[in-house]
């Protein structure tokens, strides 16, 4: 039988670094962590390769003797408790004095200190735990560490860190949670010799939100406060508008600590229970301060959890504080119509072109507009005018203004943009039969009209606007294709033919869906009537289904279309973000998003799938980033690409909200038959619910 007996000094130093030391974060959480604690007001942090080669960290704190510098490194050595009742009276972020033990059992560190009060400062320096005797050092007040080398004695923990990247991101995070904590503290982070942040301490809070995470969030925060006591609740939260499909955003602080807490987590999502969709999450930045003795924060070897003595009380304040102020906010959603511009087409008249969908609200709020584009982007002076946004509030609503009579110019549409009209022959689909040339797309093609007016009319969007289908490429020598633009259905008081013109050929009326094929019920829902019974349709996750479908086969034929946008737009994140970001580059290149750096936390978006030009780029990619940053470690190469092509699609499906024109629902039920499943959405939910004729009867006691 073995022998019990007592580990030496230097195995234990490496169990302990262990705990407390997983990568280079952890290092630069301890040492921010102990200049805070020394009254620091600014903190210089430099790393190379992602930390792994060099962490430096200086600051302007109160320093540590020449009699203390080499106790500093002794286990269990501090200066922050004196008995064990200190424990539960803790008011600094570090205490246990395993710090600088840890890592300098698994690194090679240097420690460099001056009080202000000293003409001299001293230095000592550590290598695997063994440590060199205390020297005179000439250097400015505060402490400077260096650690170089990480885990360079512990191969095996070596090999378990990611790349440069991700650990860069890491430290981002850490850093940034402390920026946050301490909105008087100036700190600069610098990688490589080139700096990443730097946060100036007349920054308040909002202004580093909005450095971290783009002035957008900034913009649409709440400020809240449960009022002076000894347990209060401060900082900010963000209106329902701007959720995030992961907790991320989500930063909690218990007096002045970053910390996870489910409980404080949880009453942050009940604050917006009806708010938010089910998997969206809220964004809040909680500051909570609670007297020292009644939380527990010698729970974790991090300190990165916490124990309340009353948790009810603290899950209470947070919830009755947050929901109350989102109760003084009017968040009920609200359909505005913009108004409307006439569509304007060199050398032709300005037309009201009914059918015509206006922009959406997200998609004119883009960096440069189409219309905003320089004038020789469209080879035109004064660029390019908006698309009429007056019709868009006339179509499939009761009451709507009339359409004209007649129209002078029949603007086309372009299939690039999702433009597709169904053909214009009745049948039992509600008016519309299947297209007659299958493509890789799912067997839709638009009938050909040669109607092609001018090379800036096809920048116009189109009536399948909201229902995005790109078209084959034409075949070499054939005449192009281009979709037929439907006149206005007049009332029976309008008998007046429209005019002919010579040079435009006749266009067709497009015909209406038959009465009681599909109903639309409350801009979300479709009804209508099967042989079974009565089917209630999903319209947001029918369209995300066939997107999918759609994307997922153009992907695997290697004939998904691209649109290179003609000024890259840029796009700000996190550093971490922006680091997952580049890291994907490649998969989300085979996605049609082609993604590069720009410098700093900047990434440029240089194109997009054409079949999601429904929605704006940026939008599409910001869901692309949210679910990277669900992904705890990266998938396989097939699993990202499935699910971010469904990410993709559900971003650029027609969403709960969208009125469909009767032209668009038949064409969305057409489609539903060609998709090989139909019934559940790329995420698992269903997209029609069947009530039978048997149950319709039975509820209404016929049986």
């Amino acid at each position: 039988m073995p022998r019990i007996h007592q580990l030496p000094p230097s195995v234990v130093t490496k169990i302990a670094a262990g705990e407390v030391i997983e990568r280079p974060a952890s290092v630069v959480k301890e040492l921010l962590e102990n200049s805070v604690d020394a009254g620091a007001t600014r903190i210089d942090v430099d790393l190379d390769q992602g930390g792994t080669e060099l962490i430096r960290v200086v600051d302007d704190g109160c320093g540590i003797s020449a009699d203390d510098l080499a106790l500093a490194f002794a286990q269990h050595a501090t200066s922050k408790l004196h008995t064990a009742d200190d424990l539960f009276n803790i008011g600094t972020m570090g205490f246990r004095g395993e710090a600088l033990a840890s890592i300098a059992g698994v690194a090679k560190v240097a420690l460099q200190s001056r009080p202000p009060d000293q003409p001299v400062g001293a230095e000592v320096r550590g290598d695997g735990g063994d440590l060199s005797p205390v020297r005179p050092w000439n250097g400015s007040p505060g402490t400077r560490v260096e650690v170089r080398h990480l885990f360079y004695n512990v191969p095996v923990r070596k090999k378990f860190l990611k790349s440069v990247a991700t650990e860069l991101g890491h430290v981002c995070e850490t850093v940034t949670k402390m920026a946050l904590a301490n909105p008087q503290l100036h700190i600069v982070l610098r990688h490589n010799g080139k700096l990443v942040y730097e946060v100036p301490a007349s920054a308040g809070l909002t202004d580093r939100i909005a450095l971290f995470f783009t002035g957008g969030v900034r913009d649409a925060l709440y400020e809240i406060d449960s009022g002076p006591g000894p347990l209060r609740l401060t900082g900010y939260i963000a209106d329902p508008k701007i959720d995030r499909g992961n907790a991320r955003l989500q930063y909690l602080f218990v007096n002045g600590r970053w910390v996870r807490d489910r409980s404080l987590a949880h009453a942050l999502q009940e604050s917006y229970r009806g708010l938010l969709m089910t998997g969206r999450y809220a964004i809040g930045f909680l500051f909570l301060t609670v007297p020292p003795d009644k939380v527990d924060v010698n729970v974790h070897p991090t300190k990165a959890e916490v124990r309340f003595q009353e948790n009810s009380l603290v899950y209470s304040l947070v919830r009755a504080t947050v929901k109350g102020r989102l109760m003084k906010e009017n968040l009920v959603p609200q359909m505005k119509v913009p108004e409307g511009e006439e569509v304007q087409s060199q050398g032709t008249s300005s037309v009201d072109v009914p059918g015509l969908f206006s922009p959406r609200r997200d998609l004119a709020e883009q960096t440069v507009a189409p219309w905003e584009m320089p004038a020789d982007a469209f080879g035109r002076a004064g660029g390019m005018n908006p698309p009429n946004e007056q019709s868009a509030g006339s179509l499939g609503r009761a009451g709507g203004v009339s359409p004209p009579s007649e129209l002078s110019h029949p603007v086309p549409r372009l299939p690039e943009l999702g433009g597709l009209t169904p053909p214009a022959r009745p049948d039992a689909l509600g008016g519309f039969t299947p297209f007659s040339r299958p493509d890789a797309l799912g067997g839709l093609t638009p009938p050909a009209r040669p109607d092609v007016l001018s090379p800036f009319t096809s920048f116009q969007p189109s009536i399948q606007e909201r229902l995005p289908f790109a078209t084959p490429k034409p075949t070499p020598g054939a005449e192009p294709e281009a979709s037929p633009v439907p006149l206005p259905v007049q009332s029976e008081a309008d008998t007046t033919p429209p005019p002919h013109h010579p040079t435009t050929p006749p266009v067709q009326p497009f015909p209406l869906p038959s009465p009681g094929t599909a109903l639309q019920v409350h801009d979300s829902y479709l009804v209508l009537e099967t042989k079974d019974g009565m089917l209630v349709i999903d319209q947001h996750a029918l369209h995300e289904r066939i997107l999918f479908e759609q994307l997922r086969r153009r992907i695997r034929d290697g004939k998904l279309e691209v649109q290179r946008l003609l000024i890259p737009e840029p796009v700000d994140l996190p550093a971490e973000q922006a680091a997952l970001v580049l890291e994907a580059a490649d998969a989300l290149r085979e996605l049609g998003l082609e993604v590069s750096d720009f410098g700093g936390n900047t990434v440029l978006l240089s194109s997009y799938p054409t079949l999601l030009g429904r929605k704006p780029p940026h939008e599409i990619f910001q869901g692309v980033v949210d679910y990277l940053l669900t992904k705890e470690r990266p998938p396989t190469r097939d699993a990202m690409l499935h699910d971010l092509t469904a990410t993709m699609a559900c971003k650029a499906a027609v969403k709960a909200g969208d009125r469909l024109t009767p032209e668009e629902i038949a064409y969305l039920l057409h489609l539903r038959q060609m998709a090989e499943d139909s019934h559940h959405c790329p995420h698992g939910r269903p997209t029609s619910l069947l009530f039978s004729r048997h149950e319709l009867d039975k509820q209404f006691r016929r049986i």
